[in-house]
């Protein structure tokens, strides 16, 4: 099989198996990179961040999910395929919605996990030294994620043909939503 009909096949479902794959590698690789340890307690404080992120953001993933509802029903852009956007002069189905809906909540959750691993490593790293003058990794992880949904949603709209000006714009703007939400995680869980 070629290179490119391999990058065909993964094309469609490049954002959920990327985003899940980042995720993963985030919460198998990073706590021990940064604790220097392999142990139960490693991944206790793993699963812990992953809770607590998923558990204070969680609100902010279903107002940006369902927010962000027009943007699909104005054929603009969408968290899910771009096979979901209707065409010219027609509604999106309600099975199109729900897709959109919860791939925003899951795209929205994975970049809040990623960014809470991040501020993890952050603690974990500086405690009882000068603060870093580089930008918190907490934050650097939701730019990782939404990076990573932005670029690989774009090449989807392009294997669509569904590629202008609207649909760049439009998952710029999906994009910079998931960048804010570690930040987001984080300010509801100090606000608790």
């Amino acid at each position: 099989m070629s290179l490119q009909a391999s990058a065909d096949r993964f094309r469609p479902v490049s954002v959920p198996v990327s985003l899940f794959v980042l995720v993963v590698a985030t919460l198998v690789f990073v706590p021990p990179l940064v604790l220097g340890e392999v142990t139960f307690r490693t991944y206790a404080i793993a699963t812990a961040v992953f809770i607590l992120a998923v558990s204070s953001v969680f609100p902010y993933a279903v107002v940006v999910a369902v927010g962000t509802l027009p943007l699909l029903y104005l054929g603009f852009g969408t968290f899910a395929s771009p096979t979901t956007l209707p065409a010219e002069d027609d509604s999106p189905s309600m099975t199109a919605a729900v897709r959109h809906v919860v791939a925003g909540i899951a795209y929205v959750l994975a970049s809040a996990v990623v960014g809470g691993v991040g501020l993890g490593a952050d603690f974990a790293v500086s405690s009882g030294s000068s603060p870093s003058p580089l930008p918190s990794l907490l934050i650097v992880g939701g730019v990782v994620v939404a990076s990573v949904f932005v670029g690989l949603q774009l090449w989807r709209y392009d294997g669509e043909g569904t590629f202008d000006w609207r649909t760049v714009a439009t998952t710029v703007v999906l994009g910079g939503l998931l960048a804010l939400s570690p930040s987001v995680a984080l300010w509801v869980f100090g606000g608790v």
